[in-house]
């Protein structure tokens, strides 16, 4: 599954996957500027998501994302805060 920006994500309008899932990991995907890194950045736990080691910000108690009807939208320890927009759709 990839995720893509949505229109609640700064960079909205990107049209190659940001990130890619795997086994509820969650690794950079070519679509992306900002992350090359190989190892998952996030990994998922139920509807939430968190930072993982491999995050350039660290591993995190709170989830950054939660999921809902095939979006994410951040969450409380997201740095830019929690949103009612979403950040990224899977497909």
């Amino acid at each position: 599954m990839k995720l893509y920006t949505a229109y609640g994500h700064p960079n909205t309008g990107n049209k190659a996957p940001w990130f890619r899932i795997e086994d509820n990991k969650v690794y950079s995907s070519y679509g992306n500027p900002e992350i090359t890194e190989n190892n998952p950045l996030y990994i998922i736990k139920g509807d939430n998501v968190f930072p993982s080691r491999s995050h350039p910000s660290g591993k995190s108690g709170s989830p950054w994302y939660r999921i809902k009807n095939n979006k994410l939208y951040p969450s409380v320890g997201h740095p830019h805060g929690s949103s009612i927009l979403p950040w990224f759709s899977m497909k």
